[in-house]
């Protein structure tokens, strides 16, 4: 029998930390080393949208988090210099159990995913340097440096989350493609005094540059302005030049102080070819950079780890082929360049002058005034538009009702379901459990589909009387999954949920011979799965 590969994960930021969590949870033996000797006090990333809420609810850290952040309503466009609104999207209408952003500092989520992992058996090796590594078709050769001098291993994979300067994706041999020359900004970790109240996202627009306010829990922000280029080595900016920025670009509401961290940086616009490079896979700013705006870069890279995370796990485990790791960048490399492209335009606009920004104001008055265009800026702003509907992995069986989910969609999580005891249950609590999910509605297939699914994950049976209580099921007196995935009122039905919460398979059946061709088919795994 085949042991599972070790993977190494370099890079020990969110992104990395989700991805070393998810695999081990996934029964895969992982080892995280990041070159920070310490962890980041510098709040970078701040931004959490629905959809990484909904997977690190699944992974059960989304309560530590929330008592750490605040929760964000809103976008909110404001004139710069008179500080009168002109446009806010409201994210509370968008489908999620998540229908807001949680602005928490990157310290803070990376303590989180630090401790879950710690739970899981996985501690972050720190001031460790991926210095050379060497892949054959049987694994990697890989080289570390740390205080204690340098050590060879040889692990199965590499996950390469090592951020915008990525030692592992230069080993690797590939490099990032894009733009490097842009914009530039100013960007302040402080305390604030203002009027405003902190439920939304501020973009101030001024004709010098616009202007951002990213609330934090108690009177703390992250502050940024769009600045002229400094020049190479200039120092970080001063409290004091950040106030007057503030003073002249927020409409005098804004009083700053206690600074964490002042900096100046450059936003780049590029991304790699292919995320995968044999046994190496790349994930997060390694495989992709772009500005801030819309606060999308930690969130895109959490999104990567959950994708990849499942698909290595099998392949680690001598589970699946490792061709189902091309599905990762088949599925993933489209929402990144889409990401690089949304964040361009977004900077491109924000920081528009002369024509150019009376089309942008003209815009944002549409935006403001009409509720469908605002619902869709909010739900492409919380990332839960991405889907997969046209990957090799997506697999629709029989008709599909209208207004229903199609395989390679997110799965729906309608309310309405009930536990045996008569308490409420959501498909999110379903997926705390580690593996695939299948929901079925059935009288006579439970027993071979939980055969054939074995420890892959956990199946689920759905019934529609509420009043009928069976073991590991979940009962729908109102039919909301029927409506949901697509199910005929009075007919069977499965959905294959995927452990990063997308539908693999949807089936107006629960046939186990449709189950067991989606898992030897298009998975491709290699029997026997079961226990």
């Amino acid at each position: 029998m085949n042991t599972t590969d070790e993977v190494l994960v370099v890079g020990a930021g969110p992104v990395g930390l989700t991805a070393a969590c998810q695999l081990a949870r996934l029964g895969v033996p992982v080892r995280i080393v990041d070159a920070l000797a310490q962890p980041t006090t510098e709040s970078r990333a701040v931004g959490v949208h629905a959809r990484s809420l909904e997977m690190l609810a699944a992974l059960g850290v989304l309560p530590q988090l929330e008592s750490r952040g605040r929760r964000i309503d809103a976008l909110e466009m404001l004139d710069g210099r008179t500080g009168a609104t002109r446009a806010r999207i409201d994210v509370t209408g968008i489908p999620s159990r998540h229908p807001y952003v949680l602005d928490v500092p990157q310290p803070d989520t990376e303590a989180v995913l630090a401790e879950r992992a710690v739970e899981l058996g996985v501690v972050v090796e720190r001031g460790v340097t991926l210095t050379a590594l060497a892949q054959d078709p049987d694994g990697v050769d890989v080289t570390l440096r740390s205080r204690s001098g340098e050590e060879t291993a040889r692990v199965g994979w590499v996950v390469g989350a090592d951020g915008g300067h990525s030692a592992t994706r230069a080993l690797a041999g590939t490099k990032l493609e894009g733009g490097f020359h842009g914009q530039h900004f100013a960007m302040a970790d402080v305390d604030v005094e203002t009027s405003w109240a902190p439920d939304a996202i501020r973009m101030f627009q001024h004709p010098d540059g616009m202007g951002i306010l990213f609330p934090l829990a108690g009177d703390r922000a992250r502050i940024m302005f769009f600045v002229d280029d400094p020049g190479a080595g200039a120092p970080n900016p001063t409290l004091e030049q950040i106030q007057a920025l503030a003073d002249a670009r927020m409409g005098g509401g804004v009083r700053v102080r206690n600074p964490r961290w002042l900096t100046y940086f450059e936003v780049h616009h590029a991304q790699v070819p292919h995320y995968r490079l044999g046994r190496v896979l790349l994930a997060g700013d390694a495989a992709h950079i772009h500005s801030p705006a819309g606060a999308q870069g930690m969130n895109t890279g959490i999104q990567d780890a959950a994708n990849l995370a499942w698909k290595l796990a099998l392949v680690a485990q001598h589970r699946a082929d490792a061709e189902l790791l091309d599905t990762y960048h088949d599925e993933r490399h489209p929402v990144g360049a889409m990401v690089v492209r949304t964040t361009t335009t977004l900077t491109n606009v924000g920081t528009a002058t002369g024509p150019l920004a009376a089309i942008r104001n003209l815009a944002l008055f549409l935006v403001g005034h009409l509720p469908r265009i605002a619902d869709t800026a909010a739900t492409n702003l919380a990332e839960t538009v991405i889907a997969y509907r046209h990957s090799a992995l997506s697999v629709q069986h029989g008709a599909h009702r209208h207004g229903s989910a199609r395989a390679g969609e997110h799965a729906p999580d309608p309310d309405g379901l009930l536990r045996p005891d008569g308490t409420p249950v959501t498909v999110e609590n379903l997926l705390t459990r580690p593996g695939m999910l299948l929901l079925v509605r059935s009288t006579d297939e439970v027993d071979d589909l939980r055969a054939d699914l074995g420890d892959l994950g956990t199946v689920v049976r759905i019934g529609n009387d509420p009043t009928v209580a069976f073991e590991d099921g979940v009962s729908d007196p109102g039919d909301v999954l029927g409506r949901a995935y697509g199910w005929t009122a009075d007919g069977d039905g499965m959905a294959l949920i995927r452990p990063d919460g997308y539908l693999g398979l949807v089936a107006d059946s629960a046939d186990a011979a449709i189950l067991r061709a989606y898992l030897a088919d298009t998975l491709r795994l290699r029997q026997p799965t079961a226990v």
